[in-house]
């Protein structure tokens, strides 16, 4: 039988937070610098464009959901951060 303990699993489970944070840091530092301006910058202009430009709206989806999910891995990370 193999014994894991509580602190191991915290250990490994915060790694792996801390992991997905960095991966999706780097995707939206790449939109940055492609489109040189920030998500808010970014999404505004999309937003109130007239004409749909497809290669614009593909980033705006993948750039929105790698804001999203840095801000849920943030919480779970605070949250984590609470309760040890």
């Amino acid at each position: 039988m193999i014994t894991v303990q509580k602190q191991n699993v915290a250990n490994w489970l915060i790694a792996e937070y801390l992991a997905n944070v960095y991966a999706v840091n780097e995707k939206i530092r790449l939109f940055e610098q492609k489109y040189g301006q920030t998500w808010d910058e970014f999404s505004g202009e999309v937003l109130a464009a007239s004409d749909e430009d497809f290669t614009r709206w593909d980033d705006y989806i993948e750039w929105k959901a790698c804001v999203k999910t840095a801000e849920d891995l943030a919480l779970k990370i605070e949250e984590f951060n609470q309760v040890n």
